[in-house]
């Protein structure tokens, strides 16, 4: 799967307005990413082939479908929002699951990988999402890196999942309160005058 190398990590966020390109061609649109290892601490508890993984753990092709489809792009701020979504639509989660994932999070990645504690509000917000609009969907379960998935539009996918765009400018107006005046929030969509916002739960 190609991947643009004429764009900076943190210039790419997908929006929510994919709607007609299919999820490879979006997936294309993502800069390449360096070739750098997963420190081990991590994959312990986000590979999901790790008998330590918390609930929601998935593959990097499958993590990024999941950052096309409600549209949010790879800053920090806005993984820590994609990885509570995977965790709070997770059959299995608990409170208890999600303080360890905070903890280790916050304390014991690596610098470079690590979340501060300004992150852990959109990591809230990203499990309360899921577990308000995605209860028990499982999305890390799902191969969304293959097919029939990659060549649906972004539509039929975020259809099929039960991913409605207006559900997550709520989620995304609730960010741009909490953690005002950054990078991520400020290009998050929100707008409440768009046509597609009128649309059904059936049409989005």
């Amino acid at each position: 799967m190609g991947r643009r190398t004429d764009l900076n990590w943190d210039e790419w966020t997908p929006g929510l307005d994919t709607d007609e390109m299919t999820l490879r061609e979006v997936l294309a649109t993502m800069p390449a990413a360096a070739a750098d290892d997963v420190p081990e601490i991590i994959q312990k508890y986000e590979n999901p082939s790790s008998p330590d993984a918390l609930p929601g753990a998935i593959t990097l092709a499958r993590h990024d479908c999941i950052h096309v489809l409600i549209g949010r792009g790879l800053h920090v701020q806005d993984e820590a929002f994609v990885i509570g979504a995977t965790m709070g639509a997770a059959s299995d989660i608990t409170e208890a699951h999600i303080d360890t994932f905070i903890r280790v999070s916050t304390t014991e990645y690596p610098e470079h990988w690590r979340f501060q504690q300004e992150h852990i509000p959109s990591f809230r917000l990203g499990v309360g999402y899921a577990v308000d609009n995605l209860n028990a969907r499982d999305l890390h379960l799902i191969a969304l890196e293959e097919e029939p998935w990659q060549s649906m539009t972004v539509r039929q996918a975020r259809r099929e999942l039960g991913i409605v765009k207006e559900e997550l400018r709520a989620y995304f107006r609730k960010a741009q309160l909490l953690v005002p005046g950054t990078k991520a929030s400020q290009r998050l969509d929100t707008s409440m005058h768009r046509e597609d916002v009128a649309l059904s739960r059936d049409d989005t």
